[in-house]
């Protein structure tokens, strides 16, 4: 005996309608018998397993959960902050900022198609595609954003930040993914992946040195608590725009660096929930 795939998934009790059996199949996350279904009039034999992957999961994509726990780290309360979310991919950090209490994200990426497609239609998110972080068109953002986080690819934050200052019009929070082989300067170790364990320490140091200014104070430094791509360690920011005397001191920058890399260096690497 077989059934089409929506009605299996709405009478097993998977989801709630045919329009959301829809959307999860449609997204390529339905498995029956370890197979994917491709459609949601896909005839499946009644005695093949099940499976939804990412059903569980809390945020659309795992950079959700490194946001959130630097967010924890930081103690940084985003309720009713207008933010705008650079390297905004599938949206992992769209989502976070949403459910963490955002009252509008604008989602910016140069990339096309990428975001999830319940963030693209939720009224609270604007999906800013094919848009590079320095475009003027952000200088304009109306509410203008408070609030932004960082996740770049290829691109240091030594050049991520001032365009972040600019659509930010120097005021705000910025919540910054650091990605080591992204901000290294040994180009042996770009070339393969590979960063020395001592190296971590200095690398932030450096980068911590190089942003900060009269308008641009470093608040906190943690590591993520969930690894890049391949296992690798990252770390996260706080800056804060356009206030003075608020940063870290020395001692307790040299400490809160020590701490990240220490903490990065123990984790195992990230498995989907």
């Amino acid at each position: 005996m077989k059934r089409r795939a929506w009605e299996r998934l709405v009478e097993e009790g998977w989801l709630a309608t045919r329009s959301d059996a829809e959307r999860w199949i449609m997204l390529r996350k339905v498995y029956a018998g370890g197979i994917p279904v491709t459609s949601a009039g896909q005839l499946l034999d009644m005695d093949a397993a099940l499976e939804i992957r990412g059903l569980g999961a809390r945020y659309v994509a795992k950079g959700g959960y490194k946001l959130e726990g630097a967010l924890d780290a930081f103690g940084l309360d985003i309720t009713g902050r207008v933010a705008l979310d650079a390297g905004a991919s599938t949206g992992g950090f769209t989502d976070c900022l949403i459910k963490g209490g955002c009252q509008r994200v604008y989602a910016v990426d140069v990339g096309f198609g990428q975001l999830h497609g319940t963030l693209r239609a939720n009224p609270a998110v604007v999906n800013l595609e094919r848009t590079n972080i320095g475009d003027p068109s952000l200088w304009a953002l109306e509410p203008t954003p408070n609030l932004g986080t960082v996740d770049l690819s290829y691109l240091s934050l030594r050049h991520g930040v001032p365009a972040f200052a600019k659509a930010l019009h120097g005021q705000g929070d910025l919540l910054c993914l650091v990605k080591p082989l992204f901000e290294i300067g040994d180009p042996l170790a770009r070339r393969d992946g590979v960063i020395p364990v001592g190296a971590y320490g200095p690398l932030l140091h450096e980068l911590c040195g190089a942003l900060s200014g009269p308008s641009v104070a470093i608040r906190g430094v943690t590591h993520s608590t969930v690894t890049g791509n391949g296992g690798t360690v990252e770390f996260f920011l706080w800056i804060t725009l356009g206030s003075e005397g608020i940063g870290l001191p020395p001692d307790a920058l040299d400490e809160a660096i020590a701490r990240a890399v220490e903490a990065g260096l123990s984790l195992a690497p990230y498995k989907k929930p």
